[in-house]
């Protein structure tokens, strides 16, 4: 992406890029009820690939709870997928495999039962194996306006 963006820009004698020639990238995105937008111009802005750390990384559970002392639905899940799995297959888990995600479900229902858990389904496993966050309407519509925002401000 960055690089198709700067390939895109024309330079003058100077070798300084010509503001004509910029075209910007503008960038919106959620995750549950959290969401930016920016825009990106090269040569001008960070690119998209510099600014990536400034995203929210992804938020494990810590191994003790999941393996002595679970008290959500998740941590059962994970405790199936991060104890378990190796144990019985020597493969990584197939995330796409209607069979793999039915085992991990069985098993982390099992720990659930043990633990008095409520709450494991077959769609939160799919969830917390595949780290799918719930998309939120109400979030992608303010983003995709504010996207829009920086559009007509471009304009």
């Amino acid at each position: 992406l960055n690089a198709t963006l700067h390939s895109m820009v024309s330079f003058d004698e100077e070798g300084k890029p010509e503001l004509s020639s910029l075209k910007p990238f503008i960038d919106g995105g959620t995750e549950g009820f959290k969401g930016q937008a920016r825009v990106i111009l090269p040569f001008k802005t960070g690119c998209f690939e510099c600014s990536l750390s400034s995203l929210p990384q992804n938020a494990g559970f810590p191994l003790c709870t999941v393996a002595e002392t679970p008290r959500i639905p998740e941590h059962c899940i994970e405790y199936a997928l991060v104890m378990l799995w190796d144990k019985e297959f020597k493969r990584p888990v197939n995330k796409d495999s209607a069979e793999d995600m039915q085992w991990l479900y069985v098993k982390a229902k099992e720990r659930a039962d043990t633990f008095g858990i409520q709450g494991v389904t077959y769609m939160l496993t799919m969830g917390v194996v595949k780290n799918i966050i719930p998309a939120i309407a109400s979030t992608n519509a303010l983003i995709a306006a504010a996207c829009v925002n920086e559009a007509v401000k471009i304009g």
